[in-house]
């Protein structure tokens, strides 16, 4: 590399420290007066009122019967067949949108985008939640339409 291009780096590089520098030792005072005086040349800005994001879109229900239930423990394998020996595709959530088809031992659950899965039957338990309160229920609203994830939901039985 010549002479020419490692001056003019050092040159640069030399003004980008100094000017960085000079920014860090400027009081408060000093950077609300520049902000003021730059707010000045900009003039008003009229945004416009906030823009409302659009409503979403019902979920559509799903073509089969599913009842909401919870796996045995946390992160149950889910398989791509009714068999431990079909390829493993994921682990279960804690709510499951689990239908009445049966294979042996097994069950099939609906997954985001109205893919299925299966899980052992055995490892399929009543509906649980860590968080609701007593007397809750849990159902299947249907799947959004935005992203196609199983939509569940929470109902609180009426207090007496």
């Amino acid at each position: 590399m010549s002479l020419m291009p490692k001056l003019a780096i050092a040159l640069l590089a030399t003004g980008m420290f100094v000017s960085a520098a000079q920014a860090q030792t400027m009081s408060p005072a000093e950077l609300d007066r520049l902000s003021a005086q730059r707010q000045a040349e900009i003039g008003p800005r009229d945004w416009g009122a906030p823009v409302e994001p659009a409503p979403e879109a019902p979920p559509v229900p799903l073509k089969e019967p599913v009842t909401c239930m919870s796996p045995r423990t946390e992160f149950e394998t889910l398989y791509a067949g009714p068999s431990k020996h079909a390829k493993k595709i994921g682990v279960a959530l804690p709510q499951l949108a689990v239908t009445a088809t049966t294979s042996g031992e097994w069950t099939r659950i609906i997954r985001g985008q109205g893919s299925y899965a299966w899980i052992p039957t055995a490892d399929v338990l009543p509906w649980r939640s860590t968080t609701a309160k007593a007397g809750t229920r849990c159902s299947i609203a249907g799947i959004r339409p935005s992203d196609g994830i199983v939509v569940f939901s929470y109902i609180r039985a009426l207090e007496d």
